[in-house]
């Protein structure tokens, strides 16, 4: 896969992304419209690579703790909900990145997935 199939691909798993997300609050009871999960979706994208970039190895719980403040000011939720929608909006987008592997179009190697979260154990 070209660099331009693979942006185009990242950009239809970020748009595809806000759905699951929209729903979730919606059914957890947030206040949420299309365009405020558009906009934190962004928001989330932007704090991730910040956070993990300047915190290394304990970014990815750091990322965790942000996303979920985000989520709890951005939709007035509370911090049950904010892990809730965290951790389902997780599920959902490994969901739908198993969906597109299954129709053929490679987004992550499974294996090298699993590679990476060994690596990360080791460092923990």
């Amino acid at each position: 896969m070209d660099a331009t199939g693979l942006l185009w691909l990242i950009a239809l798993i970020f748009i595809l992304g806000i759905f699951p997300l929209y729903i979730i609050v919606k059914l957890l009871g947030g206040r949420v419209t299309l365009m405020r999960a558009l906009l934190i979706k962004v928001a989330a994208v932007v704090v991730t690579l910040l956070l993990s970039m300047v915190f290394g190895v304990i970014g990815p719980l750091v990322v965790a703790i942000a996303l979920m403040a985000m989520y709890m000011f951005a939709f007035r939720i509370g911090i049950i909900r904010a892990f809730l929608t965290w951790l389902l909006e997780g599920v959902a987008l490994a969901a739908l990145v198993f969906a597109l592997n299954l129709l053929g179009i490679a987004a992550v190697r499974w294996d090298g997935l699993v590679n990476a979260f060994q690596h990360l154990m080791t460092y923990l």
